[in-house]
C-alpha cells in the first residue's frame, strides 16, 4: 500500500491555490446577497457557476493530491479530528449564538434558529429552506464541503485498500455516477451524500495526478483538446450549484467540473515562483483555509449581511461586505489561535508542576 508522501512535493503545499480559491469564494458569497443571479438563459450565462464548481473541484483534488492509504480506524480517527470535530464545534457555536440572540431580542428560538438544529444534526443541504417531518430546515451552507470531504476520504480510503487497480477505478467511476444520479429525483440529502460520492471522484483525480505527474508532464494535444472542449461547452450551456445538487447538463457538467479544476491546477503550476506581498498574503490565507471555511460558515449564518442593501448601493455593499467579512474572519482566527496557545501553555505548566 502507498504510504505517506513526502511533505515537500514539487508543486509545494498548494497554499497559493487555496488562498486564491478562498478569496474568490468569499467574494462570490459577498456578491450574491446583493445581486441575485438572473435565470441563466443566454450563452455563457452559467459560466460563473461552472467556474465556481471547478474551484470546489480543485479544492477536493488538492486534498487528493496528498492522499495516502491508512487503516480504516486510523483514517476515521484522523478525519474526525480534522473535519468532523470542528464541524460539531461550529454547529454548537452557531446554535448557541442564535439562542443568545433570541433571548436578547425577546423572540422565539424555534422561529429564529430552531430550524438549524435538525439542519446541522442531519447535515442537510436545503438551499432556500424547506420542511422535514413538519419542521423547518435550512442548509449547512459552506460546511457541505467539510461533510463531503470527510465522507469522501473515508470512502476513497476503503476503495484504495482493494488490491485490484481496475476494480478501484470502476468503483470510483460508480461513485461519481451514483452521486449525480441521486440528485435527479431529489436535491436535499442527509449528510450531503451525493457530494460525498462525487468527492470520491475528485479525490481520486487528485491522487492520480500526483502518481502520474499530470501537472508536470507534457500532455498530448488531444487530451488538451478534450479538456478545453468540455470546459467551454459547460461554460456556454451549463450551470452548476454543488450545494443545491444542480447540474444543468447532467453528467457533462460533472465532467466539466473535473476539467475546470484540472485547468485551474495547471494554471497554478504557472504561478509557482511568484513572490511579493500579495503572494505571501494569499499563501497565508491558503495555509489557514480550513480555519477560514469554519469561520466563514459561522459568520455567514450569524451576520445578516443582506441588510447592508437598505443603506448602500449594490457595488459598495459588495466591497463593504467582503472587507468586513475578511476582517471579521481574521479577528476570529487570531482570537482562536491566542486561546489555543494559552490553553497549551496552561497544560504544559500543570504537567511540569506535577
Amino acid at each position: 500500500m502507498a504510504r505517506e508522501p513526502e511533505k515537500c512535493m514539487s508543486l509545494g503545499s498548494f497554499s497559493l491555490a487555496r488562498g486564491i480559491g478562498m478569496v474568490l469564494i468569499l467574494l462570490g458569497h459577498s456578491i450574491t446577497p446583493f445581486f441575485k443571479p438572473a435565470a441563466a438563459e443566454g450563452l455563457f450565462a452559467g459560466a460563473g457557476s461552472v467556474l465556481g464548481g471547478g474551484i470546489m473541484a480543485m479544492f477536493f483534488m488538492i486534498s487528493g493530491f496528498g492522499f495516502y492509504v491508512r487503516s480504516p480506524k486510523r483514517c476515521v480517527s484522523v478525519q474526525t479530528r480534522l473535519l468532523l470535530d470542528p464541524y460539531i464545534y461550529t454547529m454548537g457555536a452557531i446554535l448557541l449564538t442564535r439562542l443568545v440572540l433570541a433571548l436578547l431580542l425577546d423572540r422565539s428560538f424555534r422561529g429564529h434558529g430552531g430550524e438549524l438544529v435538525l439542519t446541522y444534526l442531519l447535515g442537510l443541504n436545503a438551499e432556500g429552506g424547506g420542511t422535514l417531518w413538519g419542521m423547518r430546515i435550512e442548509s449547512v451552507s459552506i460546511l457541505w464541503f467539510i461533510l463531503a470531504l470527510y465522507g469522501g476520504w473515508i470512502c476513497y480510503n476503503g476503495i484504495c485498500r482493494l488490491r485490484s487497480g481496475v476494480l478501484q477505478k470502476l468503483l470510483v467511476a460508480a461513485c461519481v455516477v451514483l452521486g449525480w444520479l441521486m440528485t435527479v429525483p431529489q436535491k436535499v440529502w442527509p449528510y450531503c451524500l451525493p457530494m460525498v460520492l462525487l468527492c470520491v471522484g475528485y479525490l481520486a483525480a487528485g491522487h492520480w495526478m500526483r502518481l502520474g505527474s499530470w501537472l508536470e508532464r507534457k500532455l498530448p494535444w488531444w487530451a488538451w483538446a478534450a479538456v478545453i472542449a468540455v470546459s467551454v461547452v459547460c461554460a456556454a450551456f451549463g450551470g452548476v450549484n454543488m450545494v443545491a445538487c444542480e447540474w444543468r447538463l447532467g453528467l457533462l457538467d460533472v465532467a466539466g467540473s473535473f476539467c475546470v479544476g484540472f485547468l485551474l491546477l495547471r494554471l497554478y503550476r504557472c504561478c509557482l515562483g511568484l513572490t511579493g506581498l500579495p503572494v505571501r498574503i494569499l499563501e497565508a490565507v491558503g495555509a489557514s483555509s480550513l480555519w477560514i471555511v469554519f469561520l466563514h460558515g459561522y459568520e455567514k449564518v450569524i451576520f445578516p449581511w443582506h441588510r447592508l442593501g437598505a443603506y448602500l448601493p449594490g457595488t459598495i455593499c459588495v466591497v463593504v461586505c467582503f472587507i468586513a467579512r475578511a476582517l471579521l474572519i481574521y479577528l476570529f482566527y487570531r482570537l482562536l489561535r491566542l486561546f489555543g496557545r494559552r490553553s497549551r501553555k496552561k497544560k504544559v505548566t500543570i504537567e511540569w508542576e506535577e
